[in-house]
């Protein structure tokens, strides 16, 4: 079996989002690759995935709209096409055709700071048609009912992922930018929505439904 076919396959076996985020973290695992995420907003922004310090205030909604509206194939960091988003050299963005109203893209960060043209243009769609897969996969799991992962917000299930990996209130704000009193907010938010008494029930009560 091909990695590509691997990969499909093993999209197909996704069956939360926090397996889709630590699915695309494993990329990063792959030679040559630093990071990986999958960002997309519909009524929100969710970023899936890894992604470096400072880049989400970079990646807003408007910049996002605009690489949705102007950039229509795999783009590196740099080109003409990406003038209203600012990327960490040797990163691969990747435009995915959406269903309204939903704006997504996948960005790869690289090791290497120069990429043979012809190299950078396989590599490019190779990896679109497999944004768009991890695009179905996040609207299969979306469309799910009544699963906690619907009924939490993406940023609440970062929050919670953190927190199962041991971090505290403030550390968790300084790993997804935004403020410790906004992390306790979400936090407190999906104790009450998952009946949970305290942080420890709620990651033992949320990771029980993975």
């Amino acid at each position: 079996m091909s990695f590509f076919e691997q990969t499909l396959a093993e999209l197909d076996q996704v069956e939360t989002l926090i397996q889709l985020e630590r699915y695309l973290i494993q990329f990063s695992e792959l030679p040559h690759i630093d990071w990986c995420c999958f960002i997309v907003h519909r009524d929100s922004t969710a970023y899936i995935g890894s992604l470096p310090d400072g880049l989400k205030q970079k990646l807003t909604l408007p910049a996002l709209k605009q690489v949705c509206l102007h950039c229509y194939k795999p783009s590196w960091s740099g080109s003409k096409k990406l003038t209203k988003v600012t990327l960490p050299q040797a990163s691969l963005l990747i435009p995915i055709v959406t269903s309204r109203p939903d704006h997504a893209c996948l960005i790869l960060g690289f090791t290497s700071q120069n990429v043979e043209p012809k190299f950078a243009e396989k590599l490019g769609w190779f990896w679109q048609i497999v944004a768009t897969y991890v695009y179905d996969t996040y609207r299969r799991l979306n469309e799910k009912e009544p699963d906690v992962e619907v009924r939490l917000t993406p940023r609440e299930i970062e929050c919670i992922h953190w927190a199962a990996h041991g971090k505290t209130s403030w550390e968790i704000s300084r790993i997804l930018s935004i403020t410790e009193r906004t992390v306790n907010f979400h936090l407190t938010n999906s104790m009450q929505k998952t009946g949970s008494a305290n942080r420890q029930q709620l990651i033992h009560n949320y990771m029980n439904t993975i």
